[in-house]
């Protein structure tokens, strides 16, 4: 019996990718995957351009594309999992739509998954994107690996996974999350890929730096607790230098017969304790709004319309509050 294969794709203003995105991942499937049938599941993000049409043109085309329409824009990640709940596929890929990661190694994934593997995640060890989003890269997943020894060094958007570990993954009842680090949690095999991200030649990304600087917080502050042991560790330093100072200046006031320091020295302790006192709150004030969401408990996505495909292989995985980067 011939396996089901699901491609998720989160679709947010990728009108002009749309169609070459479906046509190199099918000839892939259709060509390399001879044991496995296909279905397409589309999730439309709140999209403002005509990327809706193009997906319904292909819903038209193919009954094995499954349509999905959120009522509004709830991001990335809160679309690939209202993907993911509807996916029917003993194997599902997760990947975007702006062709950026090869639909070539969707065939080498599979070979990898026949091998006995959970997850294989499709790991950039090269990005062709400019200095600045490079180096805020680097620093990003540097940062990330503090906590997550095991997070790749380049970073993932594109994945593969069994069934088995997606009922795992959508039935996390984490409202804030990072898509990325819980699937390195799931404790899986897990395989690794590498590969070059190509340059984005359709369309404009809509990451920004506000948006990907949100998606570095979540991952940061919703698994670890490091940033809180840092705070902890700066107030203790602080104490101990402020102490020493302390006996520096009654040494040269009892001792030394010299008089007190100006305001200079003053007025720096004063700031730097100031910044440090603020960055702090800041910190607990970040953990402090995600406990907030967390307990308020909304469903991160609300569907408008869902075309389902012709699959009937696996019952859709009936959950309401997948993940997303808030």
């Amino acid at each position: 019996m011939r396996k089901l294969l699901t491609v998720v794709v989160p679709v947010f203003r990728n009108e002009g990718s749309l169609h070459l995105m479906y046509d190199q991942c099918r000839a892939v499937i259709v060509e390399q995957l001879k044991d496995y049938e296909y279905e397409f599941v589309f999730v439309d993000d709140g999209s403002d351009d005509g990327s809706i049409d193009r997906l319904y043109e292909l819903r038209d085309k193919d009954e094995r594309v499954c349509v999905i329409k959120l009522s509004r824009n709830f991001g990335q990640f809160a679309a690939l999992n209202a993907g993911m709940t509807k996916a029917k596929g003993d194997v599902i890929v997760c990947m975007s739509a702006d062709l950026q990661d090869p639909p070539q190694m969707i065939a080498d994934m599979c070979r990898q998954m026949e091998q006995g593997f959970d997850i294989v995640l499709g790991c950039r060890e090269a990005r062709n994107d400019s200095f600045f989003r490079n180096l805020t890269a680097a620093v990003h997943f540097k940062i990330i690996r503090i906590s997550n020894p095991t997070y790749p060094r380049g970073g993932f958007d594109f994945w593969m996974m069994n069934r088995k570990a997606l009922k795992t993954f959508v039935d996390y009842p984490d409202v804030i999350r990072s898509a990325q680090v819980d699937i390195l949690s799931m404790g899986f095999k897990v395989a690794h890929l590498y590969y070059e991200r190509r340059k984005r030649e359709i369309g404009v990304s809509q990451y920004n730096f506000k948006k990907r600087l949100t998606v570095a917080l979540n991952q940061l502050l919703s698994t670890s607790y490091w940033p809180l042991r840092m705070a902890s560790t700066m107030g203790f330093v602080t104490t101990i230098l402020g102490f020493l100072y302390a006996c520096r200046i009654v040494y040269l006031k009892y001792f030394d017969s010299l008089p007190l320091p100006g305001y200079g020295p003053i007025i720096v302790i004063q700031l730097v304790l100031g910044g440090m006192i603020l960055f702090i709150l800041g910190i607990i004030g970040e953990y402090i709004w995600r406990i907030y969401i967390e307990s308020k408990g909304r469903p991160i996505f609300i569907l408008d319309e869902v075309h389902e495909s012709c699959h009937e292989k696996e019952e859709p995985l009936a959950r309401n509050r997948p993940s997303s980067n808030v």
